[in-house]
């Protein structure tokens, strides 16, 4: 009779992928069969936070050749003690040395990493990347701004993804970055004065803006080097304190042929009226664009306020885009400061993303006082009258579960919960190996 033993690798691979972290490490050391297999999907993904996890992953890459070379994806997150030895002394000095080391030592092994992302503000943990190659690595962040930045990008012109998002109380020392050239870079977040380092034959798609200066200059230096991208570039998000009119004509005429465009205000608690003129000057750029799908216009929401209210106008932002989606034809979805979110369905019949209950009321009295076509109507009715079962518009492609809950209008699903936790995107953070063990 066939057993376990007689299954092909590639199931027992399968199997795996699919068990989580907890049964994964108590096959590694239990189990000579999943040992390679669990090893495998066990390492990953390194989520480096606190120095005793740290420890005791890196001696496991260190010991382990496996689990090494299977590790794809690596993120230290804040709770390392990030600070440079050569500033310390005494027993602080001596940890720190020793901890480097051998974050070095595991990291020198991990050679066939394809992203890499270092999250805390602080140089002292660009050391261990002071000597390290990784020769698959395709995406580069950070949010610091390392000593060792400029070698290590000069050791991986193969970048396609770099993300630079450097502290404002330090000088960039730009002649160390001089003679890059990316010429496979596809995406990006870089600050001006980086922009050199993008090949002009690099087939740069997506550019995110670092928080821009309040300079009436600044951006259109900023858009001026990205024209020379016109034909490739097809994302663009700027960042910037105040709202400034001349920009969306800016992008307009210099980027004609981006598909998705949007301008973050980092000022939050703005009224819906002190954004007329900006939307204005978006509304009279809407004709120079030729393949514009996605425009936001947005408010940063303070994340110290965690109740940040918004001044959701939905009759007014209906009438504004429905004016936007004759002029636009190829527009597709719209984002207003006031926080409504749009969609075109058809036509130009537009419908509000329902993840806010205020968009779920506004919904339903429009179809009821003759706002859509008489089909659209119908359907709209035939959704709240059947509790959401029969949707012919599609609505549920733009909803939130709870929201929809909340307001009785369709009831949550096994499917939506599965859903809406694909949709967080946290970090793989490792825990104690004994910790989940205890849980399974």
């Amino acid at each position: 009779m066939p057993t376990i033993d007689d299954l092909p690798e590639e199931l027992l691979d399968g199997i795996a992928f699919l068990l989580p972290r907890g049964t994964l490490f108590s096959l590694s050391t239990v189990s000579t069969l999943f040992q390679p297999f669990a090893t495998r999907w066990l390492y990953r993904q390194l989520g480096l936070a606190g120095n005793a996890d740290t420890i005791r992953i890196c001696k496991a890459i260190i010991s382990n050749p496996l689990a090494a070379i299977s590790v794809r994806r690596v993120l230290l997150w804040p709770g390392l003690a990030f600070s440079r030895p050569d500033t310390t002394g005494g027993p602080f000095y001596s940890y720190l040395s020793s901890f480097y080391k051998l974050l070095s030592r595991a990291l020198s092994r991990v050679t066939k990493a394809e992203s890499i992302r270092l999250m805390f503000p602080y140089c002292g943990a660009s050391m261990p990347l002071d000597i390290c190659t990784f020769p698959n690595l395709r995406s580069f962040a950070t949010t610091m701004e390392p000593y060792t930045l400029a070698s290590f990008i000069k050791r991986h012109p193969q970048l396609q993804e770099l993300h630079i998002s450097l502290s404002h109380d330090r000088s960039l020392p730009l002649p160390e970055f001089s003679g890059i050239s990316l010429s496979l870079l596809k995406s990006a977040c870089l600050p001006e004065s980086l922009l050199f380092m993008v090949s002009p034959e690099a087939p740069l798609r997506s550019i995110l803006s670092v928080e821009i200066e309040d300079d009436s200059g600044e951006i259109p230096n900023y858009v001026g080097h990205l024209s020379r991208f016109s034909t490739t570039l097809s994302e663009l998000h700027l960042c910037r304190l105040h709202w400034n009119n001349e920009i969306p004509m800016t992008i307009a005429t210099s980027l004609p042929n981006v598909t998705s465009f949007a301008f973050t205000r980092m000022v939050p608690g703005l009224r819906h009226e002190s954004n007329v003129a900006f939307l204005n000057a978006c509304e009279a750029a809407l004709p120079l664009f030729s393949s514009l799908s996605q425009l936001r216009a947005e408010v940063a929401r303070n994340q110290g306020r965690l109740h940040c209210t918004h001044d959701y106008n939905y009759r007014s932002d209906f009438n504004k885009v429905q004016r936007w989606g004759k002029i636009c034809p190829t527009l597709n979805t719209c984002v207003f400061p006031s926080g409504t979110a749009w969609h075109r369905l058809e036509d130009n019949i537009w419908m509000p993303d329902l993840h806010q209950k205020a968009a779920l009321e506004w919904l339903f009295e429009a179809a009821c006082t003759g706002e859509f076509p008489d089909d659209v109507t119908k359907a709209v009715q035939l959704f709240c009258g059947t509790g959401g079962k029969f949707d012919i518009l599609g609505l549920l492609d733009f909803r939130s579960p709870s929201t929809m809950e909340s307001f009785g209008v369709y009831s949550q699903t096994e499917d939506d919960d599965d859903d809406s936790d694909d949709e967080i995107d946290e970090p793989d953070i490792e825990i104690e190996p004994e910790e989940e063990a205890e849980e399974v």
